[in-house]
């Protein structure tokens, strides 16, 4: 008979079926995977009146995963692996979610029951993974490159930042604190890739920031390490066609010179009037 009220009890609790209900707005809760979240009643003694129950459903909290009924708490089987990662405090009944992962995102209700009233206690927890690492490297593009007394040199320089992309990663550049430009996408299964050009070289410093709602990772942009600026026909950041184009003009050119040089000083003495020398 205790079973079938307890039951019945239930279902009524489940079919939204209490004419005198609180419910509370949705409370956004974002956390690291492998973390430890705690979802509170805000209940600050249980007594033998009080019954409260724990659903959670990725879209729809409609699966109970835990009760605490007469002070007695029960854990039940549910949605992936769950079930051993919650506990409750006998006090409060507020649900602890230790060691987190991104599948147990979802809404997660507390229905608080007395003789007179129910509460709900509505949460959404948004569990993200680590964000990644960003990485810098050389972009395809090809810089200008000058041609001075000391040779050949490049001082634009062309690179890209990318990432793997995950939920609400976004990537992007930074001049100090200037953010220059960001990126995100919804396709998580591409990665996210941010294109930068410096023009010139100063003490500024440039980083790439790969980030999520709970963390970030930063990579330093160094000019020695992603543009080393080389010169005497030493081309650097990709502009390694535009030397080599440079010298064969200026080869080509100076052959054409010399031949045309050659041609005007060769007919000038096939032009000029021979002397007659009489032999008297």
């Amino acid at each position: 008979m205790f079973v079938s009220k307890r039951f019945a009890s239930i279902l009524l609790i489940l079919c939204g079926a209490f004419i005198f209900a609180q419910t509370d707005e949705i409370k956004t809760i974002s956390v690291m995977k492998g973390d430890s979240v705690t979802l509170h009643t805000g209940v600050s003694d249980i007594n033998r009146d009080i019954q409260i129950l724990w659903l959670f459903g990725p879209e729809n909290p409609d699966t109970l995963i835990a009760e605490i009924y007469k002070l007695k708490i029960f854990i039940h089987g549910s949605y992936e692996g769950l079930k051993d990662r919650l506990q409750m405090d006998p006090q409060t009944g507020s649900l602890v979610i230790g060691n987190i992962t991104t599948s147990h995102s979802g809404l997660y209700t507390a229905q608080i029951m007395t003789d007179t009233v129910t509460i709900y206690k509505r949460f959404s927890v948004i569990v993200y993974a680590p964000v990644p690492l960003p990485v810098i490297e050389s972009s395809s593009l090809v810089s200008e490159c000058q041609i001075s007394d000391r040779g050949f040199s490049c001082e634009d320089c062309a690179v890209k930042c990318s990432a793997e992309n995950g939920p609400g990663v976004s990537l992007s550049w930074y001049k100090g604190r200037e953010r220059l430009n960001q990126t995100s996408s919804p396709e998580l299964n591409i990665n996210l890739s941010l294109p930068l050009e410096i023009k010139e070289r100063h003490s500024d410093v440039y980083h790439c920031v790969a980030a999520n709602p709970i963390s970030n990772k930063t990579t330093q942009f160094s000019f020695q390490q992603h543009c080393p600026q080389y010169t005497d026909s030493i081309p650097f950041c990709g502009c390694t066609e535009a030397v080599i184009r440079l010298v064969i003009s200026a080869l080509v050119g100076v052959a054409a010179v010399a031949i045309l040089v050659y041609d005007i000083r060769s007919g000038r003495v096939d032009a000029s009037p021979q002397t007659n020398v009489r032999v008297k």
